[in-house]
């Protein structure tokens, strides 16, 4: 079954797959990752679902939409988990990068050699970084060139902070220069650059503080006035004898007639749309203030569920405050 759903995979798919169980440096295969979460997000989708439909809360139309949207949300939390897994591998190897190569520069000017250099500098508290240079220097000493053994490094690591840092020292290796120098200098540069980026967030907090609120909070109290206005029309006008009110009434500006917007329909449509908001509000986040749509994905979880709070609290609140004005 999984060679199955891994053969119907598109090509692309499978690469980006492969790439990123690399980067989290899982040891599972690509076509059991890629059939576990297919087959199971349709097993999920389905049960959700046919629970559902035989409790009847959902029809038959219910029933397909369910499955649907439970296997989609199935995927995309998988397969963000993969995403978030990497980025935080990678994020803490840019945070002691400058120290790992001041400590292999260090251990150059003391006489070792290159491999020997990094063998001795790695540390446990290095973490996925410590992994990489032990296993690059023990290709060295097996035989493997120098540059090719470093080029390894940024295939389990997915940080194109490490990337540049890479290809720089095989440039200069490969020009001559003095590699002591060039790891204090890139060392300085990473280190720098990581200030920058620090300081840059914290100017944009502000941004991202104002989007917070407004995705979590203002547009859920929209919602939920919406949808409460709809309901009190609804109400109302199924009150009143609309047909004869359009007869009767001698202007023909103002006629009279029945909405056909449900207020279960506007519900549905206002949680999708709070779904919707929040996932892009956090996307938004991200890159307003990491520079990366994904990083902001940690925050979604949080926007969806205080948007859904909000909106069920506000739609409390309004039936309580104004539910007696139209009973």
């Amino acid at each position: 079954m999984y060679k199955f759903f891994y053969a119907l995979s598109p090509k692309s798919y499978k690469r980006w797959v492969e790439r990123h169980i690399n980067y989290c440096d899982f040891t599972v295969p690509a076509i059991n990752f890629i059939g576990f979460v297919l087959l199971f997000g349709l097993v999920l989708g389905f049960a959700v679902a046919l629970l559902l439909f035989g409790f009847k809360i959902v029809s038959l139309y219910g029933f397909i939409l369910t499955w649907a949207a439970v296997f989609i949300l199935f995927e995309v939390v998988t397969h963000f988990i993969l995403v978030f897994i990497a980025d935080s591998r990678a994020n803490f190897v840019e945070k002691i990068l400058p120290d790992a190569l001041q400590i292999i520069s260090s251990n150059m000017r003391s006489g070792l050699t290159s491999d020997k250099a990094i063998l001795t500098s790695t540390r446990p508290e290095f973490g996925p970084l410590e992994k990489e240079l032990r296993k690059a220097a023990k290709e060295t000493l097996s035989g493997k060139s120098f540059e090719d053994a470093l080029k390894e490094i940024p295939t389990k690591i997915k940080s194109k902070i490490l990337d540049k840092t890479i290809n720089l020292i095989i440039e200069g290796l490969a020009k001559g220069g003095s590699i002591t120098s060039l790891l204090d200098s890139v060392a300085d540069d990473v280190r720098q650059a990581r200030i920058l980026r620090d300081e840059i967030k914290s100017y944009v907090m502000m941004y991202g503080i104002f989007i917070f609120f407004a995705v979590g909070l203002g547009a859920p109290l929209l919602y939920s006035v919406a949808t409460y206005l709809v309901e009190t029309i609804t109400k109302v006008g199924g009150a009143l004898d609309i047909e004869s009110a359009m007869t009767t009434s001698p202007i023909p500006l103002f006629r009279f007639k029945e909405t056909e917007i449900t207020p279960d329909f506007l519900r549905l449509y206002s949680y999708i749309s709070i779904f919707i908001t929040a996932l892009f509000g956090s996307m938004l986040i991200g890159l307003v203030q990491e520079g990366s749509e994904k990083a902001g994905i940690k925050f979604f979880p949080v926007l969806l569920l205080i948007g859904f709070l909000v909106f069920t609290f506000a739609q409390l609140a309004l039936k309580t405050i104004f539910g007696t004005l139209i009973a």
